[in-house]
């Protein structure tokens, strides 16, 4: 059931601006090979994963500032064997939330996923070509198996307050296929997301152009119920692709990345730059230390949806339009129907 308090203890630390958002890195072993990420090469694919044991260590720590959002992520999450149990423990104190590939998914690990605890899961199509989908992903069949997962949560929610997304990285040769990603959403019974692209840690391409993609997804918006993004966030999408990124960010003060090693850092393109290990380290002593990078690091270059969600609420000009494009992406919807039933 919903936890009132805790959804009250969230809203305080939101208003305080305090740390509301971690990226909790379990593993960085994944099936697919995606051009836009580098996790599934070495180093990292040969890195370990977070125990059950350890994942109750951090979440022992994380309770000291108050709940967050934790999004589960790697890697692809649904090779973690011990998944199920993460979750739970996730969120005694905390919402989990997830973004995967969905090609392990099974009506089975639907459920027991959100009976387990989990808030919410986002399912990721790019392309509303199954081939150039694939191609992307580097997994023939890739695309057909994302949208069986997305039917298959949609199906097997527990409570009204769970909620399944198809989210798609925006590009510049993806930009015209998000008219038809909604309404590939709006047929799953499922509303949409987006996150920008960015090339900012390892050696990745540039894969965006100067064109005002920002007025374009506004109105997608307007023209889409399913399409539940913050308006302030994909408002400034194309300043992000012409400035470089957003200046300045605000990751270690209200938005931290834990790796596979228990290695904190303000995000996850700075995974060098550590603030101490939260299996190891004091909670407090990390806080300063991120702060103190923070002053050091001048790191605009990225616009993506952990940060720039939470910014916008946090810290965007118009505060109650973004409450109210937060309430529509998180809001109850009848487990017995879709977003539009």
């Amino acid at each position: 059931m919903v936890d009132l308090s805790k959804k009250i203890r969230f809203a305080w630390s939101v208003l305080r601006r305090k740390i509301v958002h971690v990226n909790l890195q379990l593993l960085y072993t994944c099936n697919f090979k995606c051009r836009i990420c580098d996790f599934w090469k070495e180093p990292y694919s040969e890195m370990p994963s977070l125990s059950v044991e350890q994942v109750k260590v951090i979440t022992e720590k994380l309770a000291r500032i108050g709940p967050q959002v934790i999004s589960i992520g790697g890697g692809e999450p649904l090779l973690h064997k011990n998944l199920l149990e993460i979750v739970r423990i996730l969120s005694k104190n905390n919402f989990p939330v997830m973004i995967c590939n969905g090609w392990f998914m099974t009506p089975e690990l639907a459920k027991a996923l959100f009976q387990a605890g989990m808030y919410e899961v986002s399912i990721s199509i790019d392309y509303a070509s199954p081939a150039k989908h694939d191609e992307q992903r580097g997994m023939k069949g890739a695309f057909v198996r994302a949208v069986e997962a997305l039917r298959m949560l949609q199906e097997n929610r527990v409570y009204p307050h769970q909620r399944v997304h198809l989210i798609s990285v925006v590009m510049e040769d993806n930009i015209d296929e998000i008219d038809s990603l909604i309404k590939l959403s709006r047929e799953l019974g499922v509303t949409y997301l987006v996150t920008l692209y960015s090339d900012n840690r390892g050696r990745k391409h540039g894969m965006h152009s100067n064109s005002d993609i920002s007025s374009r997804l506004l109105e997608l918006k307007a023209k889409y119920p399913e399409f539940v993004a913050l308006r302030g966030y994909i408002g400034r999408f194309s300043e992000a692709i012409n400035n470089g990124g957003i200046d300045p960010c605000y990751a270690g003060k209200n938005l931290i990345n834990i790796g596979t090693t228990g290695n904190v850092s303000f995000c996850i393109d700075n995974l060098e730059a550590s603030a101490g290990n939260i299996l190891t380290d004091d909670i407090r002593v990390i806080q300063k230390n991120l702060i103190q990078q923070r002053g050091k690091i001048a790191c605009k270059g990225c616009w993506t949806s952990c940060r720039g969600s939470i910014e916008t609420l946090m810290y965007g000009k118009n505060k109650l339009k973004s409450f109210l494009d937060y309430y529509e992406m998180t809001k109850d919807v009848a487990v017995e129907g879709g977003y539009c039933k």
